[in-house]
C-alpha cells in the first residue's frame, strides 16, 4: 500500500463541519491499515477540545497522545490572535516541535486548521503561514448552503495564489431544505478548477458512528 501525502484539512469558515469531515478521512485512512497522526494546532471554547477528542477517536489513539493532538487551548471561543489577549500569545515554538515530532511517528498527518485559512493566529502569523511551512496540500471543507461559493471561491483563490496544491473542496451538510443547496455543487464544479465532492448529507449519527462516515466519504469517491 502507497503511502498517503500528510494534508492540511482547511474550512471556507468556521461551523461548516471540518472536524468530522477530517475525523470521517482519518478513520477511512486508519481502516486501511495507515498509521495517521491528528493534529489541531490551536483550539478555542473549552478544555479539552471536543475537536480534538474527535479526531483522536478517529485515529484511534490512546488519551496519552492528546497533549500532541491539541497542544494549545484558549477558553474563549475566538480566534487564536484575539483569544491570546486575555490569556497569553500562542506559543509557536511549541506547535512546531508538537509537529515535527508527531510528523515522524505515522504514515501520515492529518492537520485541521481553525476556522478559515486566514485566520489570525498571532499578529505575524495566520494559519495559511502553518499550510506553507509545512508544505502541505489542502483538502477544503464547506458548507452546502447559501454564501458558499462565495467562500469557496476566495478559499481557493488564497490558496493557489500562495502556490498550494489543493486537492479539492468537500460540501458538507446538505440538508436539501434550501434552493441554493441544490445548485451549489453543480454550480462549484463549473467555477472551479479542482475536485468538487459531495455533497455530503447531514447525519447526526456521523459523529457516534465514525466508520459509516468513512463508508459514505469513500463511496463520494474522495482522492487524497
Amino acid at each position: 500500500m502507497n503511502k498517503p501525502s500528510s494534508l492540511f484539512i482547511a474550512g471556507t469558515d468556521t461551523g461548516v463541519g471540518k472536524t468530522l469531515i477530517a475525523a470521517g478521512l482519518v478513520r477511512l485512512l486508519v481502516n486501511r491499515g495507515i498509521r495517521v497522526g491528528v493534529m489541531k494546532p490551536v483550539a478555542s471554547g473549552g478544555v479539552p477540545s471536543e475537536d480534538g477528542k474527535l479526531l483522536q477517536k478517529a485515529a484511534k489513539l490512546p488519551n496519552s497522545v492528546y497533549p500532541e493532538i491539541v497542544p494549545v487551548h484558549y477558553r474563549q471561543p475566538l480566534a487564536p490572535y484575539v483569544a491570546a489577549w486575555k490569556e497569553g500569545v500562542v506559543p509557536l515554538a511549541k506547535v512546531e516541535e508538537t509537529y515535527q515530532k508527531a510528523k515522524k511517528k505515522y504514515d501520515c498527518m492529518v492537520v485541521e486548521g481553525i476556522g478559515g485559512v486566514l485566520v489570525p493566529i498571532t499578529r505575524d502569523l495566520l494559519a495559511i503561514d502553518w499550510i506553507t511551512q509545512w508544505k502541505l496540500p489542502v483538502l477544503i471543507v464547506a458548507r452546502a448552503g447559501l454564501g458558499t461559493l462565495n467562500h469557496t471561491l476566495l478559499t481557493v483563490e488564497v490558496l493557489q495564489k500562495r502556490r498550494i496544491k489543493v486537492l479539492g473542496a468537500v460540501v458538507n451538510g446538505y440538508k436539501g431544505k434550501e434552493l441554493s443547496e441544490k445548485t451549489n455543487v453543480q454550480a462549484l464544479r463549473k467555477l472551479l478548477k479542482v475536485p468538487v465532492y459531495g455533497p455530503v448529507k447531514f447525519n447526526p449519527k456521523y459523529r457516534t458512528d465514525l466508520d459509516l462516515l468513512a463508508n459514505d466519504l469513500e463511496k463520494s469517491r474522495l482522492k487524497i
